[in-house]
């Protein structure tokens, strides 16, 4: 599911959503075969686990659950924000042969992960509205220090791009909370709001 780019919702609008940072990072899906391991899938459909051993290896990061998530994989930098320059040194290591310098980017630059909905867990989640999506979430148990499950704001629009925006972000995603999740597809349900 993508977001369509748009401003803030208004007063009238703005309970109608949950507000969460906008992080930037490379778009992937978390898949668990609930024996403690993960497989890591791009926007483009490429499996990239090898390309992330300080995500995957050792197993245990994530739960012995069956679940597919949605999130983004980011590369902080010395303050802990995103950081495109690390993040891209990272994507660019993808080929056969490359193990050692994917070795050396994953101690020099260790990447996060953020998780932010849920597709599946044990069951299809995908047709249950996103407040339920987000409760399954928050329940679970996670290692958080490689993995982010991000705030979400109820009905404070203006008050949390705000605070993303002094916190370095570049802005908010606003998530409407009766919305399913539609994958593969753009939706006004999810809208990216960035700084003028």
């Amino acid at each position: 599911m993508y977001a369509s780019i748009g401003p803030l919702p208004g007063p009238v609008e703005e309970a109608e959503y949950a507000y969460e940072t906008l992080w930037d990072g490379a778009r992937v899906l978390i898949r668990l075969p609930g024996d403690g391991t993960m497989q890591l899938v791009n926007a483009s459909g490429l499996d990239i686990t090898v390309d992330y051993p300080d995500l995957t290896r050792p197993p245990g990061l994530l739960p012995q659950i069956q679940a597919i998530f949605d999130g983004e994989i980011i590369t902080p930098d010395s303050a802990g924000r995103p950081s495109i320059e690390r993040q891209q040194q990272r994507m660019s290591l993808h080929h056969p042969g490359e193990a050692g310098a994917v070795a050396h980017a994953a101690r020099e630059y260790p990447a996060r992960l953020v998780i932010y909905d849920v597709l599946y867990l044990w069951q299809p989640v995908l047709h249950q509205p996103y407040t339920a999506r987000r409760a399954l979430l928050d329940d679970l148990q996670f290692n958080r220090d490689q993995l982010l499950v991000p705030a979400a704001w109820p009905s404070m629009a203006a008050e949390a791009l705000h605070q993303a925006l002094q916190e370095g972000y570049d802005g908010i995603t606003a998530k409407r909370l009766t919305s399913p999740y539609l994958p593969g597809r753009r939706s006004r349900d999810w809208i990216n709001i960035q700084a003028k």
